[in-house]
């Protein structure tokens, strides 16, 4: 099972509580005791959306000459936003806690020290500090030797008001450790909602709570999703931050509507702990803090519009999250217009969008970007509305970049789309079954006909394809000599495509999609046919980089490798857009130089970093595996932050040693996915479909197939 490990920072979001002061939280419940009864809230629905209206930043002073920071913790109350440091002094063994108090009303910053002075107690130290719902300080504190903690309580001054030993560890709501599955979150009238994430049954169960007994009553159960910041409103509403998004909770009322959704809207991702504030004006202030700086981004439900926006039209609607959130962030990084994202998120409603976007273009207008499939890539560049890209990318950047990206956007000589995440495609097969290191089509088919027992031709992570899926893979995904676009010419009624439609029958699995997932092969089944030699091909779909690789290497062991896809010439080993979509850029844009500026930072060595291993460079792909000194193994860096990396396990060699050098030598090997017309793919489809439901004979079909791609491909030239 993989795991992600945060070093240094810990990014599991381990958030605290935040409320409004005065009369905003009393109508939320009644006070803990009323005996409420547990109640699940109700269905997700969208409510109105909220929008980013600004975005602030702040940070905190870092420790003074002397002093090194220790455990961090950080409070959201009222207005104000609490950082509490515990300082280790650099020359004496001693600690003190440092509390700095971020005013968001009025951008200031305070600060308190507070060194307890402990009768009894002279040689202790401060382990950890929290600040409860009634603005006291809690500090959980050791004498030197001891085994123990014992729990002190003070006012921001410093002045002791009280001193329990030993720690109520049991049960006290503050002072948690950072793996634990609780959280507190102080109302401003002195109440305390607690959170327990329960990552089994994939549930929030959220209870009042009364320090002076630690008495619980339940007040709610959030299914599906996991509280990490709370803010209580009037007439009996919660705003919470859940996975993903900003939800409000109307508890009496038992409905939930989500919005705000932080990906869309580029909110880091990345954060030690975040919070939810109401300023003066009514609007939501999340706030995410790291390592002492914070970034607040202010919502609100008022329509927010620029005075000049760069539009970017999705007329693809998938795989988009990684351009989402740099479009989202431009204006923070650099940009000095805002990019607002445009997309149809009704289904029945998306060929009338396109329609409207391409007649746009077609009369000058449009937008500025679009995000389209390649086939309108092309359609547009013939039309000559796209922009040359070729000058937007700096040489230094296109030195780095994957072989084959930049040729994957370029039509008729003309860089046109960018590609800024990248998948590959490729097969694996038995070395007993093929040896060599690639095979043409011909070859393929002699093997499959020499076996006629074969217990599971051809499979993609355990599930069997049906016979057209056999036949786009083989065809159209490999240089097989039958199609040459480039050239006008074609060989469908060729005996080799004939024998290579009677296979695909024979070896097409065409039970419903539902009953092949259910018999999915496991990966030791999987692992026993590519032993066995009773698999021919093995499709290999890989996303995510070195860590995809090396998983599928090390499965497929000393008994199989990567044969490529049958091919005349080349590797067979294929890059293609992650998504299958391009960005490109209509040429009447006004803003050449902002997208310039947006593109650089798609491509951006610490944006690519951000990708989840779909990156594009391939200084990113080498820097991406570290040596961990700590669990003295190599690890997947997912970040280029050193001082807070983030780092996940992957397949290493037996020796303990990485994949990197072979899977850059394969990422190297990669040419562009061969594109082929949509009008040929559904032609094959079209005529195939009789075939193989049984009711036309492979050589019918391959002459009418010939027939019709002859004549586009004539009419086409």
């Amino acid at each position: 099972m993989k795991r992600t490990f945060l070093v240094l920072a810990l990014c599991g979001l381990l958030l605290m509580g935040c409320g409004e002061r005065g009369n905003g939280d009393a109508a939320v419940d009644d006070r803990p005791g009323t005996g409420q009864e547990t109640h699940l809230a109700g269905d997700m629905s969208r409510g109105n959306s909220l929008s980013v209206k600004a975005v602030q930043t702040m940070h905190f002073e870092e420790p003074e000459e002397g002093y090194a920071s220790g455990s961090v913790q950080y409070r959201f109350i009222g207005k104000e936003i609490y950082m509490l440091r515990v300082e280790r002094s650099e020359t004496e063994d001693t600690t003190r806690l440092c509390v700095q108090v971020y005013d968001t009303d009025k951008d200031k910053v305070r600060q308190h020290v507070v060194t307890p002075q402990i009768t009894g107690h002279e040689d202790s130290f401060i382990f950890s500090a929290d600040l409860t719902a009634d603005m006291k300080l809690s500090l959980k504190m050791r004498d030197a030797g001891a085994d123990g903690f014992f729990q002190v309580k003070a006012d921001l001054e410093g002045n002791i008001l009280e001193i329990t030993e030993p720690f109520p560890e049991e049960t006290y709501p503050w002072n948690l450790d950072s793996f634990d599955d609780l959280k507190s979150f102080g109302l401003s009238d002195g109440r305390v909602i607690l959170c327990r994430n329960d990552t089994v049954e994939r549930k929030s169960v959220l209870t009042w709570f009364q320090e002076e007994d630690g008495a619980e009553s339940p007040l709610g159960v959030l299914q599906d999703d996991f509280v990490n910041s709370l803010l209580a409103d009037g007439e009996g509403v919660l705003y919470y931050l859940g996975g993903n998004s900003l939800v409000r909770w109307d508890v009496e009322g038992g409905t939930r509507e989500e919005l705000f959704l932080m990906h869309e809207n580029g909110v880091e991702t990345a954060a030690e702990a975040s919070g939810l504030i109401k300023d003066e004006t009514g609007d939501i202030l999340l706030c995410r803090m790291r390592q002492g700086k914070g970034t607040i981004y202010v919502l609100t439900a008022e329509e927010v519009t620029d005075k000049e926006q760069i539009r970017l039209s999705c007329l693809q609607r998938g795989g988009i999250s990684y351009i989402q959130r740099q479009a989202a962030t431009f204006t923070q990084n650099g940009g000095e217009i805002s990019i607002s994202l445009e997309m149809e998120s009704r289904e029945d409603y998306e060929e009338d969008y396109r329609n409207r976007i391409m007649a746009e273009l077609v009369a000058g207008k449009g937008p500025d970007i679009l995000y389209v499939w390649p086939e309108d890539m092309i359609l547009l560049q013939e039309k000559g509305v796209l922009l040359d890209l070729s000058d937007m990318i700096p040489q230094e950047t296109k030195d780095v970049l994957i072989p084959g990206v930049l040729e994957l956007g370029t039509v008729n000589g003309q860089l046109v789309g960018l590609v800024p995440e990248v998948h590959f495609e490729t097969l694996a097969t038995p070395v007993q079954v093929w040896g060599e290191d690639g095979w043409n089509l011909e070859e393929l088919i002699d093997i499959l006909e020499t076996g006629d027992d074969w217990e599971c031709p051809f499979h993609q992570v355990g599930v069997r394809h049906d016979g057209y899926t056999l036949l786009y893979r083989f065809l159209f995904l490999g240089d097989s000599s039958i199609l040459d676009v480039e050239q006008g010419t074609c060989r469908f009624d060729s005996r080799e495509f004939i024998r290579l439609l009677e296979l695909c029958r024979k070896y097409g699995d065409e039970r419903p999609s539902e009953k092949k997932w259910e018999d999915q092969l496991s990966l030791d089944e999987r692992y026993r046919l590519m032993q066995e030699g009773e698999v021919v091909a093995e499709t290999l779909h890989l996303f995510g980089g070195v860590d995809a690789y090396s998983s599928a290497v090390e499965h497929l062991g000393e008994y199989g490798h990567i044969v490529g896809y049958p091919t005349e010439s080349g590797s067979g080993n294929y890059v293609d857009s992650y998504s299958y979509g391009y960005l490109v850029v209509n040429a009447q844009t006004k803003y050449r130089e902002e997208i310039g500026k947006f593109f650089s930072l798609l491509l951006s060595y610490d944006n690519q970093f951000k990708t989840d291993g779909g990156c594009v460079r391939m200084d990113v792909i080498r820097d991406c595996v570290v040596y961990d000194e700590w669990h003295k193994r190599y690890f997947m860096l997912r970040s280029s932050d050193l001082e807070n990396r983030e780092i996940q396990e992957i397949a290493l060699k037996p020796d303990g040693t990485t994949y990197m050098e072979e899977y850059l030598a394969f990422v190297e090997s990669c040419e562009p996915v061969p594109y082929i017309p949509q009008q040929i793919v559904q032609i094959v489809r079209e005529e195939t479909a009789p075939f193989f439901e049984g009711s036309k004979e492979a050589e019918d079909v391959a002459g009418i197939i010939q027939r019709r791609v002859q004549l586009y491909l004539d009419e086409t030239r």
